[in-house]
């Protein structure tokens, strides 16, 4: 798929809104110039706003007694109006004018007023002529050395046409931004909605999908943002697995630890109260004790390595041993510990003895969980079997026994 790049994405936006700026200019410059054209052509704006400046102009002639050759005074009136052309005439001399014609050696040549034009004479009130030709018109004006005939030329149009065409300089760049604006709300609001979706990523919602959308720079970005989003939910969803199964281990552990704890208590309860019968029964209790003190060590040992097991962790096997010798011991301390609490055993162990190959540190913890639950669950007026059970690939021993009335299953750890 091909990716187009933001910043042209942008450029080709700004260019877009130029063009629409730029046509409507014209098109509004053309209108106004036509408006304009129409308005100057039928009405008398031209005479009437030369009238004024006339009227201006004589105000300041008088109030600066000013003579009609004093051509540095009139330059600097002349100079603060827009667009203002005059002549100044006495008779037949021309004693001023702003603006160059080759007629001669200088302003004070003699010559016909509007000898280069058609000019008509007059006070500019009451003759009749035709709108435009106000260049024509003369007006009387009193200086301080005597009147002289004024001729102006003030193109009001043309003030107009600039002051619109600024206007429309300012209202077409205000149609840019605008125009600008509304074609980058898509991406503008495209850019809010990922703000919005990484603060509630960072809050904690990862269920929620970032939105994918185009195919810039911020697609590219959303998708990062995306994969990210799964990645984090993914480790959390693993350290929830892997809290459960350190809790699960904990759970473990402490019935792993607490039944041997138990026995240990019993036997030296016994041997600190003298409940044996010679001395031959203290040193075997003194020797489970013993093994159980030794259990516990081992048990300790490998609570960090039971932290890091897994499914793919490989078992060493001790070497092969036949039943009996695996077997006797873990069954008659299990049986001692039951007796002890007032249950009653009923063994039927067969009569082969096989070779088994088996760890015997988890056969321990094996009868350690069985005897644990049997006191716990177990009903001591009803007998406890343990049977040899032989099928084709394997052996075992099945344990049977009579739940106490009134005990619920989902109370046991149901650790075996």
């Amino acid at each position: 798929m091909n990716r187009q790049s933001l910043v042209a994405k942008m450029l080709h936006l700004q260019v877009a809104s130029a063009l629409v700026c730029i046509l409507l200019y014209f098109a509004l410059l053309f209108a106004t110039r036509a408006g304009l054209s129409y308005y100057n052509n039928h009405s008398d704006i031209q005479q009437r706003s030369i009238a004024r400046q006339v009227e201006r102009f004589q105000k300041y002639v008088t109030a600066q007694e000013i003579s009609a050759k004093d051509t540095r005074a009139i330059d600097d009136w002349v100079g603060q109006q827009s667009f203002l052309l005059m002549n100044i005439y006495r008779g037949h001399r021309m004693l001023y004018s702003n603006f160059s014609f080759s007629f001669g050696d200088g302003p004070d040549e003699e010559r016909e007023p509007g000898s280069n034009f058609s000019f008509s004479f007059g006070d500019g009130s009451d003759e009749e002529r035709e709108p435009g030709e106000s260049w024509q018109v003369f007006y009387l004006v009193q200086f301080s050395d005597g009147p002289a005939q004024v001729q102006l030329f003030c193109n009001v149009m043309l003030n107009w046409w600039v002051l619109f065409s600024k206007l429309l300089i300012v209202f077409c760049v205000g149609v840019f931004l605008v125009v600008f604006w509304f074609a980058c709300r898509r991406i503008v609001k495209y850019i809010i909605q990922l703000s919005e979706e990484i603060q509630a990523m960072e809050g904690g919602d990862l269920d929620h999908p970032i939105t994918i959308r185009g195919d810039d720079e911020l697609t590219t970005l959303a998708r990062c943002l995306d994969s990210m989003r799964v990645t984090l939910r993914q480790q959390q969803e693993e350290e929830a697995k892997a809290s459960a199964k350190v809790k699960n281990l904990i759970t473990e552990m402490s019935h792993d630890l607490r039944t041997p704890l138990t026995t240990l208590l019993l036997y030296t309860e016994i041997v600190r109260s003298r409940k044996y019968e010679n001395d031959a029964q203290r040193d075997d209790y003194l020797n489970k004790i013993d093994t159980k003190a030794r259990q516990l060590k081992q048990l300790s040992d490998n609570l960090f390595e039971y932290a890091l097991v897994t499914r793919d962790t490989v078992v060493t096997l001790d070497p092969p041993a036949y039943f009996s010798r695996i077997f006797e011991e873990p069954l008659a301390e299990m049986v001692d510990t039951l007796q002890q609490r007032g249950f009653a055993c009923a063994l039927d162990l067969g009569s082969e003895d096989l070779m088994l190959t088996v760890k015997m540190q988890y056969i321990r913890r094996v009868f350690d969980n069985i005897t644990s639950n049997a006191i716990k669950y177990a009903d001591p007026g009803r007998e406890i079997s343990v049977t040899f059970r032989k099928e084709e690939k394997w052996v075992g021993l099945r344990f049977a026994n009579h739940v106490l009335p009134g005990q619920h299953r989902e109370e046991s750890t149901q650790v075996a």
